[in-house]
């Protein structure tokens, strides 16, 4: 920023150049210069010396600087005095030059040449020296004539320019921020369209509120705390929030608030500059799971190769056993197990090193009727019904047959599990228009909003006898066929799981390195 800072002092100097070339007011259109001032023949000298010196200060901020800006104020005011200017006439003089300064610093920040927080630093710098050359000059006259008090009203008029200055500001921010003015109180007295049309109120629902309205319940009351000690002591703060629209959406905004302090240095409002970052935040969230899930897939690699090959030689030897006539004592129980531990051996093996696998084309409606008829034994035992809703015509994506079977055989399990009284699944396969969309529904428990965020994290699952990978490896199939999965549950409500895959445009095998 003390880069900018410089760059802005540069090119306040330049003002000097051509005795003062005033910008096209986007301020004002109010002419600052009174006429008997615009008759003095110094007047352009002047101005161009008080550009070279302000534009110094920015540079350096130092000491000598700011001595020899007031020590030029103390001798133009004693010739301004001389030249029969009145206190008002003198101090609109200097409030010229402060236009063309602010009119420059208005161009140079609509042109993104420098940064809003670098615009509200050289702004206040600016408001501090004016009113100390202001406060030089008043001195000046007050030692010199005795009608300053009465002149001290309207040279104040002209020191208060905040509505006007607030209106610009306005205008730079409405198009591409989220932007609101609140008070000392923070009670919102402001907020442009981009607020409103984010977070779904009207502005009149919103003047007058404190901005708890937009409150999500995710920081504590601390969070909030040290945002208002920030504030109140004049300082910006600067970070992240998660608010909540008004039909309880939320949104991840990268948010700036600035304070603006009176002349005690006493804060009486502040602005808001938010922009939407939740996609960026979703985006950074599916980078972590997918860290997560090449870990798992290191880790199941080892496991696999280590317990598979003594999983065979056990296995072999029970069965050896058996074939000899010696049966021993719980050797079916062991070759269930044998082949329960195989089993998550070889869902873990989804995420083993990227392994090759033929993608053809693959009749959705068929393999749901083979899972469905697998499973129907088990659901007529718990009393499930199972009810199916697919199109005439075939239903085709391409994919690997198993890996798809195995998905499906998951979902249409879990939605069983989940009504243990009995109930109705249903299965439907749709085609909206260029997606082949296949839901699962129960009338089971539900889920409530945490569960359903940690579905597919290594060994989380509801089910009291599960390990979590299940789901896991379906979230990892539908990944590797480019689909998408979506989960909507309530609690006592049952269970929606839709999975969206894109309707291939041509047919055939295709090799695929599934990760």
């Amino acid at each position: 920023m003390n880069n900018q800072i410089g760059y802005i002092g540069a090119k306040i100097k330049e003002l000097a150049g051509d005795h003062v070339q005033r910008l096209n007011s986007a301020t004002t259109n109010e002419k600052f210069i009174t006429p008997l001032l615009d008759k003095w023949e110094c007047s352009k000298k002047v101005e161009a010396n008080l550009c070279l010196l302000v534009g110094e200060y920015l540079i350096s901020q130092t000491t000598e600087n700011k001595h020899n800006l007031l020590a030029f104020v103390k001798d133009l005011g004693l010739t301004l005095i001389i030249s029969n200017a009145t206190l008002n006439q003198s101090i609109r003089f200097f409030y010229g030059t402060r236009g063309s300064i602010l009119d420059l610093l208005h161009q140079e920040v609509l042109g993104k040449r420098i940064s809003i927080e670098c615009y509200f630093e050289v702004m206040k710098i600016i408001e501090q020296l004016f009113q100390l050359m202001s406060k030089t000059l008043l001195k000046i006259y007050n030692e010199e004539i005795d009608f300053i008090r009465l002149a001290l009203d309207d040279a104040e008029k002209d020191l208060t320019m905040t509505l006007k200055e607030l209106a610009d500001l306005e205008r730079v921010l409405n198009e591409a921020t989220i932007f609101a003015i609140s008070d000392h109180e923070d009670k919102i007295i402001y907020v442009n369209d981009n607020l409103c049309q984010l977070y779904k109120y009207s502005r009149e629902e919103l003047i007058g509120k404190p901005h708890s309205i937009f409150s999500s319940n995710y920081h504590p009351p601390s969070f909030f705390h040290e945002v208002w000690e920030t504030i109140q002591s004049g300082e910006a703060w600067k970070g992240e929030i998660l608010n909540q629209a008004k039909d309880g959406t939320k949104y991840w905004l990268d948010t700036t608030i600035i304070p603006f302090l009176d002349a005690n240095g006493e804060h009486y409002k502040h602005i808001s500059i938010q922009y939407d970052i939740t996609e960026k935040r979703k985006s950074e969230e599916m980078i972590r799971k997918a860290e997560k899930l090449s870990m798992i897939g290191e880790l199941a690699a080892g496991i696999a190769h280590e317990i598979r090959n003594p999983l065979t030689t056990i296995r072999g030897f029970v069965q050896l056993l058996n074939n000899n006539g010696i049966n021993p004592y719980y050797a079916d129980t062991i070759l269930d197990e044998i082949d329960r531990i195989n089993f998550i051996v070889s869902e873990l093996m989804v995420f083993a090193k990227p392994h090759q696998v033929v993608f053809r084309d693959c009749d959705i409606t068929s393999i749901l009727l083979s899972v469905i008829k697998f499973l129907e034994p088990e659901a007529n035992l718990k009393n499930v019904n199972i009810d199916c809703q697919f199109p005439i015509e075939e239903v085709v994506i391409s994919g690997e047959k198993n890996q798809l079977k195995q998905v499906f055989i998951n979902l249409i399990k879990n939605a069983i599990e989940a009504m243990p009284s009995g109930g109705k699944v249903s299965v439907v396969v749709e085609k909206i228009l260029q997606s082949i969309v296949i839901t699962v529904k129960d009338e089971g428990k539900g889920m409530e909003a945490e569960q359903i965020k940690r579905l597919g994290e290594p060994f989380f699952t509801t089910k009291q006898d599960g390990n979590g990978l299940g789901l896991m490896v379906s979230y990892k199939i539908i990944q590797n066929h480019k689909g998408s999965i979506h989960v909507a549950s309530e609690v006592n409500q049952g269970t929606t799981f839709t999975i969206s895959f894109d309707a291939p445009q041509s047919s055939g095998d295709r090799p695929s390195a599934i990760e």
